[in-house]
């Protein structure tokens, strides 16, 4: 777990993605709009970053484990950065507005021998992410104005 030298921020709608974070890893994520992203993290490699992140219609900023990149396990063609906000939702939220902030990197992409290994790596990224973001240097960027400005 490595701090970003300057945190990014982003903003831009939650769209559709391959459907496969809930239904298929048990780990729903939100999509961001491409055109949120477009040049804004290519100086980062591919990979695993932890973060913070706050839907429009919810008051709470959730810590935040999320991919950047093609996913070499299913062989993307589009480049994603996609979110795991730790904590269960009732419904789905396309549409809204996502805010995110990337504080920092967790691992690189690679391909698992099987989606059993992936997901039990996910499972270990989102238990870094928690334990990091619980770190007092952290916490504190939970009230940063980025997520209550208009």
């Amino acid at each position: 777990m490595k701090a970003l030298a300057e945190s990014i921020k982003l903003k831009g709608k939650v769209v559709k993605g391959f459907q496969r974070g809930s239904k298929l890893l048990g780990w729903p994520t939100a999509n961001l709009d491409p055109k949120a992203f477009e040049g804004k993290v290519d100086h980062l490699g591919e990979g695993v970053y932890f973060g913070l992140a706050k839907i429009e219609t919810d008051k709470k900023v959730y810590q935040t484990a999320l991919s950047i990149g093609w996913n070499p396990q299913f062989k993307n063609k589009e480049k994603t950065v996609e979110a795991y906000l730790v904590h269960e939702f009732e419904n789905d939220f396309y549409g809204e507005e996502m805010r995110l902030m990337i504080i920092g990197h967790v691992r690189g992409q690679v391909a698992f021998k099987d989606i059993d290994t992936l997901k039990d790596a996910i499972r270990g990224d989102v238990e870094a992410t928690v334990k990091t973001l619980n770190e007092t240097q952290y916490s504190r960027l939970m009230d940063d104005t980025f997520f209550t400005e208009s």
